[in-house]
């Protein structure tokens, strides 16, 4: 049994955080959240263990932000959801055969910058979500469920 997919959670309004199921583990941040829409986002989804953001709100948040995700236990990671249409699916999916292939080329010894090249022929993933799917730990083969929404 492969890899399953890694779905990401696409909110394009801070109105929509409220909203969130709680048992979110990745999310993507559409617009610049204030201090507030992160603490709420937060409380909406307890579970969170990984934040995407654009570059511009990324370079934005504070000192004091960038510590309280981190001791949060929430990774943060700068990058866009290229091609994907929020009106048609809220979640942004990385596909399990792009899974595979990072296990693969880390597999086979492949540094960093490699990866992220072959990575991004096959995928529009962002370098700083390849780099953290590479050194996440992948599910081990008959898991059900791992620790970022993988279905």
């Amino acid at each position: 049994m492969g890899l399953g997919s890694v779905r990401i959670r696409v909110v394009t309004k801070r109105d929509e955080i409220s909203g969130l199921r709680a048992d979110e583990k990745a999310v993507h941040l559409a617009f610049r959240p204030s201090d507030r829409d992160l603490f709420s986002l937060v409380k909406a989804c307890p579970g969170i263990e990984l934040l995407q953001l654009p570059a511009s709100s990324y370079e934005g948040l504070s000192k004091f932000i960038r510590m309280y995700l981190a001791s949060s236990g929430i990774h943060l990671v700068k990058g866009d959801v290229s091609g994907h249409w929020h009106d048609l699916n809220n979640y942004f999916v990385i596909p399990a055969y792009v899974l595979e292939k990072i296990k693969e080329l880390k597999v086979q010894g492949r540094t960093e910058e490699e990866i992220i090249g072959e990575v991004m022929n096959l995928r529009k993933i962002s370098p700083d979500m390849i780099l953290h799917l590479l050194h996440s730990s992948f599910p081990a083969p008959g898991s059900e469920r791992s620790r970022m929404n993988k279905v």
